[in-house]
């Protein structure tokens, strides 16, 4: 290839490239429905996704009961058949977990999407709203009347506690060896972490109603409520610095989800309206804030890679019967998609050392 033709093509290369980094995080895909029929449970119930999998609560036929969608083969599954669960699944690997009323006690319960085999995994009777990272699943627990977050190994089937004030919120979230959850253990809801390793519990946030985290490598994020100005927003920690950090200053943003760089959130939350309520991202590593739905009508998010899911009720009702949806954004796994590496342009254009001679 002439010399000058290279040049100019990489050039062509090189513009793209800036180009498309100076539009930023964006969505990159049409908002796809997942369920046939408007069944999947909302108000309270978070879909869940991993991979290829999504996971939610489904009340078809009048059943509580937790389903799949397969991206891949587009195939939905039941996962549960009790028609008794409390809505709320969560899934890593091939491992779905959700709390389920099976002998007349809520008790985890687990699937494995390999094998198709279901297990327990508590048995105090009062287990609900689990997580899970790995082989370990943490979940609020209120044996005895008190409120604490509990976990298990799968791969051992040894349970712990992890927190002991008697006084959680029950929605912990796991990445890795650290547990995060909101406890009141001061007269105020803050974030606390707990090192599975150490066996140190810390304290993440300060400033008093703060519920809902999620955590992901070394950031937790959460949602602070001001209870007196009915305005709540999302926050951040990071784990390694100790800094705290705001992420919204809308006021009407809540529970958020993090894989990567992108913190997704419901935005649009006002206490006495359910009409315009969408999901909105944020990109860690180049601070903007940015759009994901436009159908006024999407709940509590989950994200996985580039996959975002939520509940949406442009169908239904935002507390009976809702959709579950998934877009895609352009990140590769957490990771803002990069311009091409000048090494790379180099040896696919044939310049460098042969040019030379």
């Amino acid at each position: 290839m002439n010399k000058s033709l290279k040049i100019f093509l990489i050039m062509i290369i090189l513009t793209f490239a800036t180009f498309s980094g100076v539009l930023g995080t964006k969505v990159i895909s049409e908002e796809e429905r997942l369920t046939k029929e408007t069944t999947a449970i909302g108000a309270i119930s978070f879909p869940a996704i991993y991979g290829n999998i999504v996971v939610w609560a489904d009340n078809r036929g009048g059943n509580s009961n937790i389903w799949g969608y397969n991206l891949k083969t587009k195939t939905e599954f039941q996962i549960s058949d009790s028609g008794n669960v409390i809505p709320y699944p969560a899934i890593y690997g091939d491992i779905v977990v959700w709390s389920d009323n099976i002998n007349g006690n809520f008790n985890i319960y687990g699937y494995n999407l390999n094998t198709q085999e279901r297990f327990q995994v508590s048995d105090s009777g009062n287990a609900v709203f689990p997580a899970i990272y790995g082989n370990i699943v943490v979940w609020a627990d209120n044996r005895g009347g008190n409120s604490n977050i509990f976990g298990c190994n799968l791969k051992t089937k040894t349970e712990f506690q992890i927190s002991d004030s008697g006084n959680v919120i029950p929605y912990p979230a796991i990445y890795g060896d650290i547990v995060v959850w909101s406890d009141n253990i001061n007269g105020n809801f803050n974030i606390y972490g707990y090192n599975l390793n150490t066996q140190e519990r810390f304290q993440v946030s300060d400033s008093g109603n703060a519920m809902y985290p999620a955590i992901y490598g070394d950031i937790v994020v959460w949602t602070k409520v001001d209870n007196n100005e009915n305005k709540a927003d999302i926050w951040g920690y990071n784990l390694k610095t100790k800094e705290r950090f705001q992420i919204t200053e809308s006021n009407d943003a809540g529970v958020p989800a993090i894989y990567g760089d992108i913190v997704v959130w419901i935005g649009g939350i006002q206490f006495e309206n359910t009409e315009n309520i969408d999901i909105f991202g944020y990109n860690l590593k180049t601070k903007e804030r940015f759009q994901i739905t436009k159908s006024g009508k999407a709940i509590l998010p989950a994200i996985y890679c580039d996959r975002v899911v939520w509940l949406d009720y442009r169908d239904g009702n935002i507390y009976g019967l809702l959709d579950v949806y998934i877009t895609y954004l352009d990140v590769v796994c957490g990771e803002t998609k990069k311009s091409l590496p000048m090494d790379w342009i180099i040896k696919k254009f044939g310049l460098g050392n042969k040019d030379k001679e």
